[in-house]
């Protein structure tokens, strides 16, 4: 967030609407919880007011647009530009090893906004699909033959190169109604844009699926002088409230509650399960538990069931007992806790 900070103070200077709401949401926990100044920031929380502000609509006619007020728009813009601003231009040696051991039957589902591994596997030329399935003409039916060979990659977050097109088809919309109707200055999806933008999806899909909105911009480079106003990555901000802004892509998420039971190895990466995302807890408790109690001595072609794999920050000389606490639930006979005593960036679940 401070580097967040940062690229807003240099883009808008200083006295811009982010620190404005920031002020004002100390002053609200000062009065409300008798903190001081010097008490740090928790950002989730801080996010999570502005969240709860623009959801319930309590500015009323100061309410910004349907994607967010000012001040997240423009974090949402800054994480992208920073996480950018960050990535290497080639695949690290470490990325090229992770995503050389993976198989065409393993599914990824990420809380990452970077695009490190899709990067890579491009880079190593190994298919992959960013969407849970593809469908036949009927839609009816998955179509398996079209999927054999892909990598999945769920990224249940968003990403930094995803915008949501929704917005700017209410925009089209109601400028044609209007006696004087106003171009688009939506600098991907404008009339005339040289922006090269692709479906997330790709193929037949639901008319209801909102998943068929989204489009992933291969050069970012082209979107970071737009301003905050005019068109913002499709992510989920680091808030305790981001499931409200879930729904264009809950399609991600569809089902995971039922997987695990036929996999034959599952394995958690740099993933504490932090109390404010309870809802995914949820969702790997059930993953998890079906996984290890579900036919856990299944057999089929020479493939059989090891077990769970988590793997975890703990400080040297510590003791694992937190991570221990957070997987209450797992039956750790069929687990195997792995520590590392440098801290790990990723932040995926492995499904293979």
């Amino acid at each position: 967030m401070p580097l967040v900070r940062n690229q807003i103070h240099d883009r808008l200077g200083k006295e811009n609407k982010l620190e404005s709401d920031l002020s004002r949401y100390l002053s609200y926990r000062k009065r409300c919880e008798f903190i001081t100044k010097e008490t740090p920031v928790d950002y989730e929380i801080f996010m999570s007011f502005l969240d709860m502000e623009h959801y319930l609509g309590l500015k009323g006619n100061d309410t910004w647009s349907e994607e967010g007020n000012e001040s997240q728009l423009m974090i949402r813009n800054g994480i992208m530009e920073v996480i950018y601003s960050l990535q290497p231009d080639v695949p690290t040696d470490e990325c090229i090893k992770f995503c050389q051991n993976l198989s065409p039957s393993d599914t990824i589902l990420t809380f990452n906004y970077d695009t490190l591994i899709e990067d890579t596997l491009d880079y190593l030329g190994i298919r992959y699909r960013l969407f849970p399935n593809r469908l036949k003409k009927n839609i009816a039916s998955i179509d398996s033959e079209a999927e054999e060979g892909e990598i999945v990659i769920l990224k249940l977050h968003g990403s930094i190169d995803w915008f949501n097109k929704v917005s700017y088809i209410k925009d089209r919309e109601l400028s044609r109604q209007h006696k004087f109707p106003w171009e688009s200055a939506h600098p991907i999806f404008k009339q005339g844009s040289t922006i090269e933008h692709l479906q997330l999806t790709e193929g037949p899909r639901e008319a209801s699926d909102p998943l068929q909105y989204i489009y992933r911009v291969n050069d970012l480079n082209q979107v970071l002088g737009a301003e905050f106003w005019q068109c913002n990555p499709l992510i989920l901000s680091p808030s305790s409230s981001k499931i409200l802004y879930a729904d264009p892509i809950k399609g991600l998420w569809r089902g995971i509650q039922k997987a695990g039971g036929m996999n034959f190895g599952l394995g958690v990466i740099g993933y504490s399960l932090p109390p404010y995302d309870e809802y995914t807890k949820q969702a790997l408790y059930h993953l998890i538990r079906n996984y290890t109690e579900f036919s856990f001595d299944l057999e089929l072609d020479g493939l059989r069931k090891s077990p769970v794999r988590i793997l975890d920050y703990v400080p040297s000389g510590e003791s694992d007992w937190r991570i221990r606490r957070n997987y209450s639930f797992i039956n750790w006979e069929r687990c195997e806790l792995i520590t590392s005593g440098v801290s790990i960036d990723g932040i995926e679940w492995i499904m293979q």
